[in-house]
């Protein structure tokens, strides 16, 4: 695995969130560790934060699993395979939610479903760095293909704070020809969460306006929405957040069964028809698409877990 330097700003603020301890008061750092070559473990000190997924096995590149600070993980306790693929109230559905990951279907005239793993995006390299605030950064440069024909290539930098707030920046380039993602609302930064924790197991959706549970958060525009339920018997929350820098508001797919996404491309289907669709194009000869989001892992509720400094905090990073 390389290692490579990268510049940050000196005032760069710290995350150390106010009303309650955080990793950052005890001065624990992220460090990264090669399990092998198609493994990087995450940690916080001591603690295992989560693994990076990356091998050739796979057809997407992914974190799995995601741990509280109590070492407990947030996302569904099982990645089935399509052949084990059951039902949605066991949690062994859809065997493409796999952790936490960036995909979406529509691609193209020939409507290519990398979302549900039709096509492949493939882990071309991995590298890894820590900065002096204690962060985190691993960049994944990928290749979208359709079959052995690459499309797009991707570079996605995930920083992860002590605090487990987690930024991702996503950079998506047509390699040859236009790329069009057509109105979907199959993505886009997603995250499959503790079978325990959804809605239809007594979890709460909020988002950043107030509304609640899948009927009036789904498919709206907000800052961020947070998902908080038990899960092996504390109270746990992930939350996802949009930046006000990205191209246009994405909306989000948060489901009662416990998929939670973020996504700018289905602005036709997330508003029942209310708005036009708007297909994305991606020129070779053009600016490359890029979308910044936030993924924070609390414990407690949306109140109790911070959240809104946490966001606050995201916008701060990202500048």
């Amino acid at each position: 695995m390389k290692t490579f330097a990268l510049l940050f700003c000196a005032t760069l603020a710290g995350l150390a969130f106010p009303h309650h301890a955080t990793a950052e008061d005890s001065g624990a750092r992220v460090s990264f560790l090669e399990k092998d070559d198609a493994t990087i473990e995450i940690r916080i000190g001591d603690d295992v934060l989560g693994i990076f997924n990356h091998g050739p096995t796979w057809k997407k590149p992914f974190l799995y699993p995601l741990n509280a600070a109590n070492g407990t993980n947030v996302l569904r306790g099982i990645i089935p395979t399509k052949d084990q693929e059951g039902s949605s109230k066991a949690g062994s559905d859809h065997f493409h939610h796999k952790g936490v990951w960036a995909s979406v279907d529509s691609v193209n005239d020939e409507k290519l479903n990398f979302w549900s793993e039709g096509e492949r995006i493939r882990n071309d390299s991995v590298e890894t760095t820590t900065a002096a605030n204690g962060s985190g950064i691993l960049v994944s440069h990928n290749t979208w293909l359709q079959g052995e024909t690459p499309l797009l290539k991707e570079t996605t930098t995930i920083t992860f704070y002590p605090s487990r707030l987690i930024t991702y920046r996503i950079e998506l380039s047509a390699i040859d020809r236009d790329v069009t993602v057509f109105d979907t609302k199959e993505g886009f930064f997603a995250v499959r969460l503790a079978h325990t924790m959804r809605e239809t197991e007594g979890g709460h959706i909020i988002n950043a306006d107030g509304a609640t549970g899948e009927k009036d958060a789904w498919g709206r525009q907000s800052p961020w929405v947070d998902y908080y339920g038990d899960v092996g018997g504390a109270t746990l929350g992930v939350t996802l957040m949009d930046h006000p820098g990205n191209f246009r508001k994405s909306r989000y797919h948060v489901r009662s069964y416990g998929l939670f996404a973020i996504s700018p491309f289905g602005p036709e289907t997330y508003s029942r028809g209310e708005e036009a669709a708007s297909p994305v194009t991606i020129k070779p000869d053009g600016a490359p698409l890029k979308l910044t989001y936030g993924l924070y892992v609390h414990a407690g509720d949306t109140q109790a877990g911070n959240v809104k400094e946490a966001y606050e905090k995201f916008l701060q990073v990202t500048e």
